[in-house]
């Protein structure tokens, strides 16, 4: 049997995963809660189950603009939990109030993919409704382009192309250790 790795360091901030739709916020964060022994939430999956719709039928429903305001509010329900590890929506960090909560009470991590990686894993998506366009490269190059400025603000960041899952949950540990063994010491 594998040892799981406790969080080495008392902080009781949760972990974010941030990054653009298809890079796999939700895989990673299932596999990095079972790692680190901490509950798991995925941000999209709590407004499905509030709203009792699909997030397309939120989008078809009430719209862009409302579904953002109800992940605003999912995520300060989330974060003010107790310490766990959260896969936010694809927009969920643009948003500048959520951002900010997340910087100031948990650690951000950016799973950063290149746009070859995310056309691919996207190309026979249709559970996402930004993407139920003519030209489907064309938004997610658009959107990649609009939010990747603001992906570039979170704590650390892990790049995924190439990767396997189980690489990735050892660079993102490794990145956790390293990220607060230099906070730790920066507070001395």
């Amino acid at each position: 049997m594998m040892e799981k790795n406790i969080f080495k360091y008392q902080d009781n901030r949760s972990i974010v995963l941030v990054g653009m739709m298809g890079v796999g916020k939700t895989s990673i964060g299932k596999l990095l809660s079972s790692e680190t022994i901490l509950p798991f939430y995925d941000s999209d999956s709590e407004v499905e189950l509030l709203l009792d719709l699909s997030i397309s039928d939120i989008f078809k429903k009430y719209g862009e603009n409302y579904f953002r305001e109800k992940e605003g509010e999912i995520f300060e329900s989330l974060i003010n939990k107790a310490q766990s590890v959260i896969a936010s929506g694809g927009g969920a960090f643009i948003n500048q109030k959520t951002q900010k909560n997340i910087k100031k009470k948990c650690i951000s991590i950016w799973l950063r993919a290149n746009e070859e990686t995310l056309l691919e894993r996207l190309k026979n998506s249709k559970k996402r409704p930004l993407l139920n366009v003519d030209n489907q490269k064309e938004m997610l190059l658009s959107l990649l382009k609009e939010r990747e400025n603001e992906y570039s603000k979170a704590d650390i960041e892990i790049t995924v192309d190439g990767l396997n899952k189980s690489l990735i949950i050892k660079k993102i540990l490794k990145s956790l250790e390293d990220y607060l063994i230099i906070e730790k010491n920066e507070k001395i």
